[in-house]
């Protein structure tokens, strides 16, 4: 784990950000995670790191609460809810991560349009994709369809920041959004980035997004879907061994109160025969895989 702790900090860039990789512009995405990461470890060294990250993202805010991708990028994007996850975690700059909720709970995803909601409605088999066209979860970027990842995401940080949001329309959103993501889950359990079936086609889930979907989900750990897709990313785990993979499937099982450590072994192994291929997401989540971050993402 130490080593996980000592790279995430050699790797960070002057500004105080961290790219995808070692020489990367900063991004939020990995700036946020190994923020997480780092802000959770006792070192002087990491607690430093740490707060740099903070004061990386709480400059990069715009005025209207969002996060952009990174820095050369001008629009808000689906990152604001993992800058959001952050600090609501690491207890640092609450009023930050209050204008980030609200921007999430004011996005609206562009839907398919009329035409398809009756064909939905009237006439499913007529659809080229299996899902219901009226459930709207988040959009990687405002205005464009829903997916998975940056639905999973945004429930994750709203479900945080709803004790700061009262009323009944963050309660409302949540559960439309995880209707989405319901509806699209694989015929046998698992997600695909985007649908499930295409052209009478049932798509393959993958390991990753399965695992971070069902992190979304932990408070209806009961439901049949939840229980199916848990055995769905078991049996895909014995096929899979990036180290991105791993980590989420460890913070996924962590937190549905699983053992983890064999995982936990191969997440290790991985990565001192790979080094996660220089990949710094997937170092900050080895970390927090490693060092019981499932509670960041606690639901």
């Amino acid at each position: 784990m130490m080593r996980f702790g000592e790279q995430l900090v050699d790797r960070q860039n002057p500004d105080g950000g961290w790219g995808a990789q070692i020489g990367r512009a900063s991004s939020t995405e990995v700036t946020a995670l190994a923020t997480l990461a780092l802000g959770r470890l006792d070192s002087p060294d990491a607690r430093m790191s740490a707060a740099y990250g903070v004061q990386w993202l709480t400059t990069r805010q715009h005025d209207d609460g969002g996060w952009p991708v990174s820095a050369r990028v001008g629009e808000a994007s689906w990152s604001t809810a993992l800058a959001i996850l952050a600090l609501d975690e690491l207890g640092r700059e609450p009023s930050a991560a209050l204008r980030g909720a609200r921007w999430l709970m004011r996005q609206t995803p562009r839907t398919l349009g009329l035409t398809v909601s009756l064909l939905h409605r009237f006439a499913p088999g007529a659809l080229e994709v299996r899902l219901n066209p009226d459930l709207q979860g988040w959009a990687w970027t405002a205005g464009a369809a829903s997916f998975i990842e940056p639905t999973a995401y945004a429930l994750l940080a709203l479900k945080r920041a709803r004790r700061h949001l009262p009323g009944a329309a963050v309660v409302q959103r949540i559960e439309e959004g995880e209707r989405m993501v319901y509806d699209r889950m694989c015929r046998h359990g698992g997600w695909n980035y985007g649908n499930s079936t295409v052209l009478e086609a049932d798509l393959w889930p993958y390991a990753d997004v399965t695992a971070l979907a069902l992190l979304a989900l932990a408070d209806h750990r009961d439901h049949e879907a939840n229980e199916r897709s848990l055995r769905t990313l078991h049996g895909m785990l014995q096929h899979v061994s990036s180290g991105l993979s791993l980590a989420w499937a460890v913070l996924c099982f962590s937190a549905y109160g699983e053992d983890v450590r064999p995982v936990q072994g191969r997440l290790a192994e991985q990565y001192a025969r790979t080094g996660f291929l220089d990949e710094t997401r997937a170092v900050a989540l080895g970390l927090l895989a490693l060092s019981g971050g499932a509670a960041a993402f606690r639901v």
